[in-house]
């Protein structure tokens, strides 16, 4: 063998052994960010089976787990959940409106016919932002002019209205199967008393 025949072929050799080196070796390891809006400054992700705090419109709350957090529909709305129950879904939406506190609740009672076995409505006063506020809770039939699919037999609405100024109020409101929403009230009120102003 020539001289230079060897040297290519010791040349080829120490080639094929810092491949084989360099193949072996582990990737860099590239720390993913999270999506976008997942988890901001002003929010905190819960522990599983932990509430988590999430900021809406101005408003800071705690929500529990297993409430799942939807694509906002329209601009009317600020917040919007999906609340899981054997019976089907419930509905929770966020939102500001003008008019006062009394106009709005008898729109919401206009949503619903109460059947011959259903509770009247009701209105109490529980805490909310540091104030208190006006839980409204009717049963019945539901015209849902935004959901589709017609009315809807044996449902139930929890509804607070939180004042922001004289004449404006900010909405929390939940409406599903009866079982599903009865299921969930407690859960409702605490997700209401979690919450405060973000000043």
């Amino acid at each position: 063998m020539k001289k230079w025949q060897f040297l290519c072929l010791c040349n080829l050799l120490l080639v094929g052994c810092n491949s084989a080196e360099t193949e072996t070796e582990a990737p860099a390891r590239i720390a993913k960010a999270p999506p976008i809006g997942e988890v901001s400054r002003n929010e905190s992700k819960g522990a599983a089976g932990e509430p988590a705090e999430r900021l809406i419109g101005g408003i800071k709350f705690q929500v529990p787990p297993g409430w799942e957090e939807k694509t906002l529909s329209n601009n009317m709305i600020l917040g919007e959940f999906t609340l899981p129950g054997e019976a089907g879904p419930g509905r929770l939406t966020l939102s500001t409106a003008g008019g006062g506190t009394s106009a709005n609740m008898d729109r919401w009672r206009g949503q619903f016919q109460p059947g011959p076995n259903d509770p009247e409505p009701k209105e109490s006063r529980i805490r909310g932002a540091g104030k208190e506020v006006t839980l409204l809770e009717v049963h019945g039939m539901f015209n849902d002019s935004f959901g589709g699919g017609g009315p809807k037999q044996n449902w139930q609405l929890l509804g607070v209205a939180i004042p922001v100024d004289s004449d404006h109020n900010y909405f929390v409101k939940l409406t599903g199967p009866k079982e599903t929403v009865s299921a969930r009230r407690d859960e409702f009120i605490k997700f209401i008393e979690s919450s405060r102003f973000d000043n």
